[in-house]
């Protein structure tokens, strides 16, 4: 994947910015600085107070971390850089927004006990949304795709009574990553919000772990996909129309994850190999897998005898 050196800074200026914002904010200030802030509300009363230095250390540090790693992104591009970026992005501009808000608020009602948050509970969401135009500007540049490998298959099919099994793992970094994100952003969507919410965003963070070790199996049923030990996705051998091994990208399916687009099904991992398998639909299916050349081996080996 090629991202020119501007776009990629224009997109790490995401982060920038609002930390940019969350400093002068607190210059512009000053003295005014109230000592505590509301720094959480249920509906649009507070019930939440903070130490309002305390409260800056903390946001500023989570900015400034931000803001290295974007910066640090933009310097050395790789294919994780859209991640890393819409990472960035969301969790700078989260925590300088929920800072700035929380001491503009308590500053126009007088004491942070009659700060009243009301309609600008959009702001933080609109801001835990940056990551998402971070993706989209990180993600414009395409990737052009690679032609297909040979296809590999067993030199003797097996018959109809043998049974065989391949087994082959993918690790990936980026559901971490996202994962420390999203855990990022259920604080800060906490402190605005019910427990709900964040219980929500906690299930979200542990199904983005899921894809953090990824195990493929191949046997006479067929292809199937589990995450830490629970099987999660099923393809029978009789669905399978033939298999290869190719080189994906995650930006050519729609980005990382599970990915259902008008060319098929993906679990793009990582860029690189993966098994790729033509359906009788005529509909494609790809899973991203080291050394997937045994496996796709015995898939074909399976099509023929059944």
């Amino acid at each position: 994947m090629t991202i020119s050196k501007v776009r990629l800074w224009t997109v790490a200026s995401l982060t920038f910015v609002p930390t940019a914002a969350l400093i002068v904010a607190r210059l512009a200030w000053g003295d005014r600085l109230p000592p505590t802030v509301a720094s959480h509300w249920s509906g649009s009363t507070p019930d939440g107070f903070a130490a309002t230095t305390t409260f800056f250390a903390i946001t500023l540090a989570v900015s400034l971390i931000a803001s290295v790693v974007a910066a640090a992104t933009a310097i050395r591009t790789s294919d994780s850089a859209p991640l890393l970026l819409s990472v960035t992005a969301t969790a700078g501009a989260t925590s300088a927004t929920i800072w700035i808000l929380s001491v503009a608020l308590t500053l126009d009602a007088g004491t942070p006990e009659n700060a009243r948050i009301g309609w600008w509970i959009a702001l933080p969401i609109a801001a835990a949304m940056t990551g998402i135009g971070a993706w989209a500007l990180a993600a414009g540049d395409g990737a052009t795709a690679q032609p297909p490998l040979p296809t590999p298959t067993l030199d003797s099919p097996l018959t109809a009574t043998e049974r065989a099994a391949w087994i082959g793992r993918v690790n990936s970094v980026w559901p971490w990553i996202l994962s420390a994100g999203l855990t990022a952003l259920t604080v800060g969507t906490a402190a605005y919000s019910d427990w709900w919410v964040a219980a929500i965003l906690l299930a979200a963070t542990a199904l983005t772990a899921a894809f953090a070790s990824v195990t493929v199996r191949v046997d006479n049923s067929g292809l199937s996909i589990s995450s830490w030990g629970v099987r999660w996705k099923k393809i029978a051998i009789t669905r399978v129309k033939s298999a290869s091994v190719d080189t994906i990208r995650p930006l050519e399916w729609g980005g990382y994850g599970y990915r259902i687009t008008p060319r098929g099904t993906a679990v793009t991992l990582r860029s690189g190999e993966a098994i790729v398998l033509t359906l009788e639909t005529g509909r494609v299916f790809a899973v991203s897998v080291d050394h997937p050349e045994d496996g796709v081996r015995l898939l074909n080996s399976l099509v023929q005898s059944s």
